[in-house]
């Protein structure tokens, strides 16, 4: 078909004139997409005017419209489409108006090469003449949802450079067809998407009946343990008694209420999240354990039959609403199986470094083993599956685990997999985020493509000059590092060295300065790895012992009574610093102090910062009685970041006393890394200096927002620790 000639065409693009708002979206990115291409400009008319030899109808229209196809080209799969080709006519229609937008985008990236690489970035090859091959087919999406996740959907979508946008955008989404938008309310009120109603998508039973709303009256809504209806135990929520029928009542009330406030949206596929919350303090009253007993599951028995009763009572009102549950913290009954409008979604600790046939990976083999007991519950209706692909207490950290990520999408599907849910870095900047991202979004669509063959395409469309040094970086930490733990942290000199001068050539064969910040960011890793494990390096004079005296303050007086200029810890426990409090016996959560006495070395004066390698929880700082520095972001921002007390004027050699008050009251609590003291009058060298200068200034430049999982406001991460903890760090050898 010749689409363009020198420029010029004689095609027009038709929507009908009543076409859904998708379909004419879709028509207007046709028409962008090839006028960029070829140079002509492509009227999109409706199909009240006269069928033309040359055209392309976009949707349903009087031209071809989704019953008059034949068998060979009706779509299957929901979000299914064909492309019909008729002489020089062409025709691309979706079972849904946003399947007609998934076949427009399709027929760019196959039939025209286009490809969509970041929210800013798109490759259209440039082709005056514009003659193309294209085939009649169809397209059923194996998979029914597709999500990739990275908690950003509140970030800003639209800043002054094109870098400063948060990557995640909805076109950005769209073009890769992905069916789970909606940090635009315009674009999801046009499109749809896969949508869990209410306040939250997981964890959900304290939405569904609040402990603040109903424990006081209903104590018996919630778990029995030891006899007793507690609302929290250990510093942890309640899950909900699920054998009391008036919490079931309650649930399915709520859910109704979820459902109400949507607004129609024929294109939305609505889920309601029945989940468990995220602690360990389920029901053990006669009935639930009873149940449980029956099931042959220590947890899990009582969810399936209570998540059943909800989505059967949903279904007599709402017969298009599926009822989701995630197994988390709980098993998969023995007898009870979901219910039609039941959808069960796993947990997986799949290790994408290796391929989920490798069956010489003991890991490998009990995902399998999972994926098939999962199979066999759900059925023909397939279950979702949510899998993390970064590691979640540093989201710098270099991962070699991309090559397998398309194989082992086929894999789950093959293995019952129906919705694949890829959680990820939660900032633009993150390690080899935009084309980890890329990558993922091309497997969920097509998994029968080849990652790497991805991972290729997209560094030199993306780097340019500067990728065949890129992708000798991947190769190297893929082919060197790809077999090592995790717990490694890739920081062996080697990589180091050796993965910095690779990117450190590839930012030099580019000149363009957008160019040079795509690879500057790439270097954010390294250079992360270089700084964190010298901040207790460079200047050490002192490192704490592991073990320090520990006291629990339940009555929180410990301020009032002096607690902090304590210097004789009769009465106190011992607790290790390299463990959270919470796991090493003590079950409380709350405020509780550490402290220890240690002998300073001479300094000669010299300006120290004490290095706290991690604390998970707000704390204050008191050397010999006096407080010295504290640490006030929230635990979940903040819980596995080194930060730094400074101490100016030294201290004179001789014993001291650090006392460090932390106050956590959920989850695990404490301080769990090592502590030590370093003399800032020591001069950085060389090359850490500027890896923490650079580090600074390409942070900034791509707004980059948060290096751990956090919630809320991310950016007060970086701005209000990472950062600081590098300003810092660069005093090293300045005058006070």
């Amino acid at each position: 078909m010749l689409l363009a000639s020198n420029g010029k065409t004689d095609y027009a693009l038709i929507v009908a004139a009543d076409a859904h708002d998708a379909e004419r979206y879709a028509a207007s990115e046709l028409a962008r997409f090839l006028e960029e291409m070829t140079g002509a400009r492509y009227p999109v008319v409706t199909d009240g005017t006269p069928e033309a030899d040359s055209e392309i109808a976009v949707g349903s229209t009087n031209r071809l419209r989704l019953g008059d196809l034949p068998d060979q080209l009706q779509p299957r799969a929901w979000e299914g489409f064909a492309i019909v080709r008729d002489a020089a006519k062409l025709r691309i229609v979706g079972n849904i108006p946003r399947a007609t937008l998934y076949g427009v985008y399709d027929f760019l990236h196959e039939e025209l090469g286009c490809r969509f690489l970041t929210a800013e970035v798109n490759h259209v090859p440039r082709r005056p003449t514009l003659n193309v091959d294209v085939t009649s087919r169809r397209y059923d999406p194996p998979m029914a949802y597709r999500e990739i996740w990275n908690g950003c959907a509140h970030q800003p979508q639209h800043t002054h450079s094109p870098l400063e946008r948060t990557w995640f955008d909805d076109a950005w989404a769209a073009r890769n067809h992905l069916n789970l938008m909606g940090s635009s309310d315009e674009m999801e009120a046009m499109l749809g998407k896969v949508k869990w109603v209410g306040p939250s998508f997981v964890h959900t039973f304290n939405y569904l009946v609040p402990l603040e709303e109903f424990f006081e009256e209903h104590p018996e809504y919630y778990a029995q343990i030891d006899g007793v209806r507690v609302r929290e135990h250990h510093g942890q929520i309640a899950q909900l008694c699920l054998t009391n029928p008036d919490v079931l009542d309650r649930c399915v009330e709520r859910a109704r209420q979820w459902i109400d406030e949507e607004a129609p949206n024929p294109q939305s596929r609505l889920l309601v999240s029945v989940t468990v919350n995220d602690t360990e303090v389920f029901c053990k009253c006669a009935r639930c354990v009873a149940i449980n007993q029956e099931e042959g599951v220590d947890e899990g028995g009582t969810k399936m039959r209570f998540v059943n009763a909800i989505a059967q009572e949903l279904a007599k009102h709402y017969p298009n609403v599926a009822v989701e549950t995630m197994i988390y913290k709980t098993e998969v009954p023995k007898q009870t199986k979901p219910v039609d409008n039941v959808i069960i979604r796993n947990v997986s600790g799949i290790d994408w470094r290796r391929s989920l046939d490798d069956l010489t990976c003991p890991a490998t083999q009990r995902t399998l083993a999972r994926f098939e007991e999962l199979r066999q519950a759900a059925g023909e209706h397939g279950f979702y599956n949510w899998s993390k692909h970064v590691q979640f207490d540093d989201f710098l950290r270099p991962m070699p685990n991309l090559r397998h990520t398309a194989r082992n999408f086929r894999i789950m599907r093959a293995n019952g997999v129906v919705g694949p849910f890829a959680q990820n870095q939660q900032s633009r900047g993150a390690e080899l985020q935009d084309l980890r991202f890329y990558v993922i979004a091309r497997a969920m669509w097509r998994p029968e493509v080849d990652s790497t063959a991805t991972m290729q395409e997209f560094c030199r469309l993306y780097y340019g000059e500067a990728a065949d040094a890129v992708l000798r970086y991947l190769d190297f930490l893929h082919e060197e590092y790809g077999d090592k733990a995790p717990e490694s942290e890739l920081i062996d000199d080697r990589f180091v060295t050796h993965g910095d001068a690779l990117l450190a050539e590839a930012e030099a064969a580019v000149d363009a300065p957008d160019m040079k910040l795509r690879v500057a960011t790439l270097r954010l890793p390294i250079w992360n790895l270089m700084l964190k494990r010298s901040f207790d390096e460079v200047g050490r004079v002192y490192s704490f012992p592991l073990e320090w005296r520990f006291s629990f303050d339940a009555a929180v007086c410990g301020l009032e009574d002096g607690w902090a200029g304590t210097t004789d810890f009769a009465g106190w426990d011992t607790m290790r610093i390299d463990r959270h409090w919470t796991l090493q016996g003590e079950g409380r959560r709350g405020v509780a102090w550490y402290g220890t006495s240690f002998d300073m070395p001479d300094t000669d004066g010299a300006p120290l910062g004490i290095c706290f390698s991690a604390v998970d929880g707000k704390c204050d700082v008191f050397v010999d009685g006096r407080k010295v520095g504290e640490q006030k972001l929230k635990a979940d921002m903040s819980w596995a970041l080194s930060f730094f007390v400074g101490l100016d004027d030294g201290l004179s050699p001789g014993r001291h006393t650090i006392v460090v008050r932390v106050d956590k009251s959920y989850e695990n609590s404490g301080i769990w890394r090592p502590i030590t003291i370093v003399d800032m009058s020591v001069p950085l060298p060389p090359a850490l200096r500027i890896a923490g200068e650079r580090f600074l200034d390409v942070a900034r430049r791509v707004h980059f927002a948060n290096i751990t999982e956090c919630y809320g406001d991310p950016a007060r991460q970086v701005d209000g620790m990472l950062l600081p903890s590098i300003e810092f760090f660069l005093r090293h050898g300045k005058k006070k």
